[in-house]
């Protein structure tokens, strides 16, 4: 069940920055915190891909039987992140920005590629993510 995000401000204003950074039609950005300090981010691409992106997308649409989840080979802001990073992550943020004049927080809770891998080959337990409300909490953890 989400919960409104605790984080401070200061962090939340950085994941935007992050998603505004983006060049993509879709702003979406990510940054992974362990410990409460910035140690990656990253924006999603529609030209880059890399193997794990591939792995994970076929992964998943093996999970949730649908093919079409194995072409979704260009890499999320998440997973950017997340092989950007050179330590083990506790928490995400994730954020996506775009209606009229392109500053608006849209939803960007993980896609089932990235929450699928979030859960089973990472250490990220605390995701956070924007909605148009603001921004969001889930524990991922057992």
């Amino acid at each position: 069940m989400a919960t409104k995000s605790p984080l401070k401000k200061c962090i939340l204003q950085q994941a935007f920055a992050v998603a505004m950074s983006s060049d993509a039609p879709k702003k979406m950005g990510a940054i992974l915190l362990k410990k409460n300090r910035i140690i990656a981010s990253a924006v999603n691409s529609y030209e880059i891909t890399h193997p794990v992106q591939y792995w994970a997308a076929q992964n998943a649409a093996r999970i949730f039987n649908e093919p079409n989840l194995g072409k979704k080979a260009f890499l999320h802001a998440e997973l950017r992140s997340l092989i950007k990073a050179r330590d083990d992550a506790d928490t995400i943020v994730v954020c996506r920005v775009g209606g009229h004049g392109g500053q608006e927080l849209r939803m960007s809770r993980p896609c089932v590629i990235c929450e699928s891998y979030i859960r089973s080959c990472s250490d990220v337990v605390h995701i956070h993510y924007s909605t148009s409300q603001g921004f969001m909490y889930e524990y991922w953890g057992t």
